[in-house]
């Protein structure tokens, strides 16, 4: 049994009410032309439905393969209605818990901790392709320092570079954060070569006017405002967040922020559809494997 409160899951399940529903969704982000072999490029199929995940046979080479294959969903043994239930509720303003995430869809916290890791591979490896293009600001600053304090560093700070694209009124879009590497001891400031080299990854720079904020004493308050909220919104929902996978929860906040403020709730839920079956799967290995930091950033 699936237990929830509220209407969390209303929408969700106004669209998909099977298993059957999240299988043709899936299959239809992953071929929206129909079918094409990732071996040999033939369009011509047919379909091997005697299995709980279908098979697709190429009319050419005869190779099999499913919707999954290449997706963060292949190999798994969850009904893909949990997986999409996760995806849902992924995108609530503040996102969702492991522990809250387990007691919804009825898995043990280990197996929500690896879905929600997954999810959040597929928003990384996204918002490390988007470029920043337009009126870009540029800001050195701090996650998880007290907003009170403007030059004093907290003990569980970290170094970020934050940038983000505004509006007519000043306004931050699209946003992105990035942790400075703690190569250099205690330092908890980005240096000029860190700002150089964010806009470097990801700025547009034939199409965009940069304006850059190096100082901790005057920063882009509307963008400084965006990591503060970043800060409250993931340490209210998870508390206190490892160094070694702070990265990923920071582009899981900017880029449900981007889709939020700029998609209908509908549209949110393909885009991200979209983003766990073009990027493969990451296993727990490999999750695990992330290069450690004892530190925490933590609460100031």
């Amino acid at each position: 049994m699936m237990s929830h409160t509220g209407t969390e899951l209303q929408s969700f399940h106004n669209r998909y009410q099977s298993e059957q529903d999240c299988m043709e969704a899936l299959i239809a982000m992953k071929w929206p032309s129909g079918f094409i072999c990732p071996r040999c490029n033939h369009t011509g199929c047919s379909r091997l439905s005697s299995r709980r995940i279908p098979l697709f046979e190429c009319g050419r080479c005869k190779h099999q393969t499913s919707a999954l294959v290449g997706t963060i969903f292949e190999g798994t043994r969850l009904p893909l209605l949990k997986w999409f239930i996760a995806l849902d509720l992924f995108l609530l303003p503040d996102g969702i818990s492991a522990t809250r995430l387990c007691q919804v869809i009825d898995v043990t916290y280990k197996t929500a901790w690896l879905m929600l890791h997954k999810i959040r591979h597929a928003a990384l490896y996204f918002d490390a392709r988007e470029l920043l293009y337009g009126d870009v600001k540029v800001n050195s600053d701090q996650y998880g320092r007290n907003p009170s304090r403007c030059t004093v560093s907290h003990p569980h700070a970290s170094a970020v570079v934050a940038g983000c694209t505004v509006d007519e009124a000043g306004e931050p879009q699209q946003v992105i954060i990035r942790l400075v590497p703690q190569s250099r001891g205690t330092d908890k400031k980005a240096a000029r070569r860190d700002l150089t080299a964010f806009i470097d990854e990801h700025v547009d720079h034939l199409s965009s006017d940069v304006g850059l904020f190096p100082q901790a004493f005057r920063l882009y308050t509307p963008l400084r405002n965006v990591v503060r909220e970043a800060w409250k919104s993931l340490t209210s929902t998870y508390g206190a967040l490892e160094l070694k996978h702070l990265q990923a929860y920071l582009s899981e906040y900017t880029g449900r922020r981007w889709l939020r403020l700029s998609e209908t709730e509908e549209s949110m839920g393909q885009k991200l559809l979209k983003m766990c079956v073009t990027v493969p799967r990451i296993s727990y290995r490999q999750l695990i494997a992330r290069q450690c930091n004892p530190s925490l950033a933590a609460v100031a």
